[in-house]
């Protein structure tokens, strides 16, 4: 009899695809980064009394967070790429779980932003990239579903962690919720950690069932250049990221300015908080079954339909203190907010899908982290700016209305490049 203990995640891959697994991982990881980062919305006030700066001063905490995440994602994901996920997920847990701890710790605006806007956006930065690039790596025939469950991890995140720390904030004090964020996070990705593999063959998973050939595989689309460098210098990259840049800018607007834009047209701050709960569970509804959905109808299509509604929503969403009652007001409000969870979802739950769609699995890694850029620049400008405009103008319908219609605007650009390219979901 054999004294070896049996490797379990070898004894997992016997019984299921351990492309799941891999899935139920990447939802940790995106619930993680997006949850904790987002919850940056629930800790405004308190931070801004803490530390006693305007709004667009703060904002530019979160700004800097967004842009070291997407920034650093670029060294990340070729880390990744030469190293494997799961050492880039233990170092990049060990510095996230280390920058919340500094920030529960930290004595002024400069250590916020030291410890919030830099070192846990350092260890966002593995995770991001981890979560997201490595679904098409595992899946191709249900890529669109697999991404999808894998995305649904942010609206899981928006949904329980900026809630869970409220309630830790009204009953214990900011620097304790912080370190509440911390220690949950720590546990989850130990667990994650120890599950995680870079590779089918290192759990002997079997891959015919979702890919043609090995060299579906490895490849991606035969027909795409395999130089990464090529790729991103190529004008349908640029009209990608440009279009990315825009259409999430609502995003950004939205989900740091929402608790604060509830109080400004008279609605109260529950109502605020909950919103952001209401955007995780509608976006997690959404990402479970767009991927299916997109499977079927076209992922791009899927990804263009869902951009155009975030445009018409987010531009909605400004003018909503125009109405004179306030049921009416509130009522339109959660409608509103329900429509954007919905649409943010659709979005959200294929960008890394398009990306190897468009532009192949081959060092993909390196082209998900590359493409992700965008979401720097938007995050970097679009809180501060709305923050910004109301700090002057003493409303948020022009930030609203203008978001609305960078998105719209962003849509078009990624219309125009997938025609471009003429790829098989274009």
């Amino acid at each position: 009899m054999s004294d070896v203990i049996p490797d379990p995640r070898r004894v997992i891959a016997r019984r299921v695809y351990y492309g799941w697994v891999i899935v139920a991982g990447c939802l940790a990881m995106s619930m993680v980064v997006f949850g904790t980062s987002y919850a940056f919305g629930v800790f405004y006030d308190a931070f801004a009394a803490e530390f006693d700066v305007s709004r667009s001063v703060l904002a530019l905490a979160f700004g800097i967070q967004t842009v070291f995440i997407y920034v650093v994602g670029l060294a990340a994901g070729w880390l990744v790429d030469r190293y494997g996920q799961r050492r880039i997920v233990a170092c990049s847990t060990v510095i996230l779980t280390a920058g919340l701890v500094w920030t529960a710790f930290a004595r002024s605006y400069v250590e916020l932003v030291a410890a919030f806007g830099v070192v846990t956006a350092v260890g966002m930065s593995g995770l991001y990239v981890v979560a997201y690039a490595t679904i098409p790596l595992w899946f191709e025939r249900r890529r669109g579903t697999a991404a999808g469950i894998a995305s649904a991890g942010l609206g899981v995140g928006l949904f329980l962690i900026p809630q869970t720390a409220d309630v830790f904030i009204s009953a214990l004090g900011w620097r304790e919720a912080m370190l509440a964020i911390a220690a949950g996070v720590g546990t989850t990705m130990l667990v994650v950690t120890l599950l995680f593999v870079d590779e089918p063959e290192a759990v002997a998973a079997e891959t015919s069932d979702e890919f043609a050939d090995a060299a579906a595989r490895a490849d991606g689309l035969a027909d795409r250049p395999s130089n990464s460098r090529a790729i991103i210098a190529s004008p349908s990259f640029g009209f990608v990221f440009v279009g990315w840049v825009l259409l999430f800018t609502p995003v950004f607007v939205v989900l740091t300015h929402v608790v604060l834009y509830a109080s400004a047209i008279g609605i109260s701050r529950s109502v605020g908080v909950a919103a952001i709960a209401i955007v995780g569970a509608t976006t997690t509804i959404t990402r479970l079954g767009i991927g299916t959905a997109s499977d079927r109808l076209g992922r791009t299509r899927t990804f263009l339909g869902c951009s155009g509604l975030m445009a018409l929503v987010t531009a909605g969403m400004g003018g909503l203190g125009l109405l004179e009652s306030a049921s009416v007001r509130t009522a339109a409000f959660v409608l509103l907010i329900v429509c954007f969870g919905f649409a943010y979802g659709g979005c959200g739950g294929l960008i890394s899908a398009q990306v190897a769609d468009l532009f192949g699995n081959r060092n993909l890694n390196t082209l998900f982290a590359a493409m992700s850029v965008s979401f720097a620049v938007s995050g970097l400008l679009a809180p501060p700016l709305a923050g910004l405009s109301f700090d002057v103008l003493g409303s948020y319908t022009p930030a609203f209305v203008a978001a609305g219609l960078c998105a719209a605007l962003g849509t078009g650009c990624v219309y125009g490049a997938a025609r471009r390219i003429a790829g098989p979901s274009a």
